[in-house]
């Protein structure tokens, strides 16, 4: 990890994604049908420090959008086919399970939230939901490979899964694959065109690829969706900061300063504390 200045001890937190992998992975589920703080330094000749764009990992809550109820039935039990009256069955175990992943997620408790989600892909391939949980969860964990094959099944499920469309892109920008990920952030924008961290990643993306303008505008509209996100203060006030605005710069970092960012407080310090502040 790079030194957001270079008088500054290392203080970056890392993305979920970004920590390291266990070297004894469970093997992907194979069903019947079928088989972040990683960051990139800018600078400029007439900076004395060099300062890094923050990366976010994704919101740490869980698809929860409850499954669908078992639709009426026509007549009673006893007009169903057995095959019929099995699959209302299995569509009842499979919410059960669903809901048991979810109240061991938030009882922290993975090994059985993961066995839960499995759980439900055994009794509903199809399901998209379960698909994200499992790969939210493996990213936490630092199994990215696992994360991505379950994230891409959810996309394939669901084309407008947004989550899963950012889950993907902060992986590839984690492994530096900058590209992609922002071909990720593209799409999930498009699918969700108010998604606050969809525009932070992307902006902070193109910080990174020095395309100011374009990190300015991206990080406006994540403030706009999620005001709340210090990180993008912060990461605005560093694009303005390389164009040379400097007022707007500190304007941001104060901002996130008064969020808690610690970063945010450095740089009010260093860049905004004196007549002069921004230059060397």
């Amino acid at each position: 990890m790079k030194y957001f200045f270079t008088t500054i001890l290392i203080g970056l937190v890392l993305l979920m994604a970004c920590q390291s992998e266990t070297k004894d992975k469970p093997k992907k589920t194979v069903l019947a049908e079928k088989q972040g703080d990683a960051v990139v330094a800018t600078s400029t000749d007439d900076q004395e420090a060099i300062i890094t764009f923050q990366p976010k990992s994704g919101s740490s809550k869980p698809m929860e959008v409850n499954m669908a109820e078992t639709p009426a039935t026509k007549g009673t039990d006893t007009d169903l086919t057995p095959e019929e009256k099995e699959k209302i069955l299995e569509k009842r175990r499979a919410k059960t399970a669903f809901n048991n992943g979810l109240q061991y997620y938030r009882e922290e408790n993975m090994t059985e939230a993961i066995k839960s989600f499995i759980q439900v892909l055994e009794l509903d391939a199809n399901n998209d939901k379960a698909y994200f949980n499992l790969g939210k969860i493996y990213a936490m964990q630092g199994q990215t490979d696992l994360a991505l094959s379950y994230y891409e099944d959810a996309i394939k499920y669901n084309p407008s899964d947004s989550g899963s469309l950012v889950g993907v892109g902060m992986i590839y920008f984690n492994r530096g694959d900058l590209a992609k990920a922002m071909d990720y952030y593209n799409r999930a924008i498009q699918v969700a065109p108010k998604y606050g961290l969809a525009y932070y990643n992307r902006g902070t993306v193109a910080g990174q690829l020095k395309d100011y303008a374009a990190s300015i505008s991206d990080l406006t509209n994540s403030i706009r969706y999620e005001p709340n996100n210090d990180k993008a203060y912060m990461n605005r006030g560093l694009a303005f900061f390389y164009t040379k605005q400097n007022d707007q710069a500190c304007t941001d970092w104060k901002k996130a300063a008064e969020m808690g960012n610690p970063e945010a407080l450095k740089a009010v310090d260093i860049y905004c504390t004196s007549k002069d502040s921004g230059k060397k």
